[in-house]
């Protein structure tokens, strides 16, 4: 390769996309894969349109061109982490780079450079830090443990970018929050049913509304979550409430319930008439 294209594709993750991996990106990828350094997306999909892919591209571009690097991805289960660095793993394949370790949780290229995939749950993935990437993918059903978890593994690197990217869900799931608030910092991206450049067939739209009712289709396919009459409470806060705890210290006299009043014999009026010599 010469170093004119080597140049090229290190500036522009879409042109490597194009050249290398031989894929045309879609419009909503591209401004994914061109965000700069340091940026916050939100990326809010219908399902298929391909969000996996474009995390797996960016991926594999930093890890490629950026020597030494460090990038993660989160989902709610593991094995769907598992299942983001495998497409890494093959984007980095198809374009010609070499790896020295491989296995279905992370992989390291020749050049140092570092993806892994992390579990679901907030426990095991504290004391990370990243300069590359930091994915949470269907990020509206991770934990906002996790979420929390997951945001300052950039704090001494802000060169890195975080990326949530999900399907609508619910309007109290961390994802919603943040797409839903005020914050400027978020670059917020759409693509859903209906949208330029979203080639869902509309025969299978269709297919898919009348099966799966018009909650859950708007939900899946058109960035929708549940309506008004979703709880805003959780799991968490739910176990919270319903878990019996056990006192500290044995319960004192101050918790005991209140002594019982000595009962008072009530007068028998029959016995007054018994004395006045009353008879029958």
């Amino acid at each position: 390769m010469s170093n004119v294209k080597d140049c090229a594709y290190r500036i522009d993750p879409v042109l490597w996309v194009r050249k290398q991996l031989e894929i045309e990106p879609s419009g909503w990828q591209q401004q994914f894969l061109r965000a700069p350094r340091g940026a916050s997306i939100l990326a809010l999909t219908a399902r298929q349109v391909g969000k996996t892919t474009a995390a797996s591209w960016a991926m594999a571009h930093t890890a490629i061109y950026r020597a030494g690097s460090l990038s993660v991805v989160a989902c709610p289960a593991q094995r769907q982490s598992a299942e983001a660095i495998r497409r890494v793993r093959d984007n980095v394949i198809t374009a010609g780079a070499s790896l020295t370790s491989d296995n279905v949780y992370g992989l390291e290229l020749e050049n140092g450079s570092r993806v892994l995939a992390l579990p679901g749950t907030d426990d095991s993935v504290r004391g990370l830090t990243v300069d590359g990437w930091i994915v949470a993918d269907e990020a509206a059903r991770l934990s906002e443990d996790m979420v929390a978890a997951l945001r300052p593994m950039r704090a001494r690197k802000p060169q890195a970018r975080l990326a949530m990217l999900s399907t609508a869900w619910s309007r109290s799931d961390p994802f919603w929050q943040a797409w839903a608030g005020e914050d400027p910092s978020w670059i917020r991206l759409k693509a859903t049913a209906g949208m330029a450049g979203v080639d869902l067939d509309p025969a299978f739209l269709e297919g898919e509304r009348l099966n799966l009712g018009d909650d859950k289709y708007k939900r899946e396919y058109l960035g929708i979550p549940t309506g008004g009459g979703a709880s805003p409470f959780t799991w968490e806060l739910y176990e919270q409430a319903t878990r019996h705890r056990a006192p500290l210290v044995p319960a004192g006299p101050a918790f005991a319930p209140p002594d019982e009043p000595a009962g008072v014999p009530a007068p028998n009026p029959f016995e007054r008439l018994k004395h006045a010599g009353v008879r029958r």
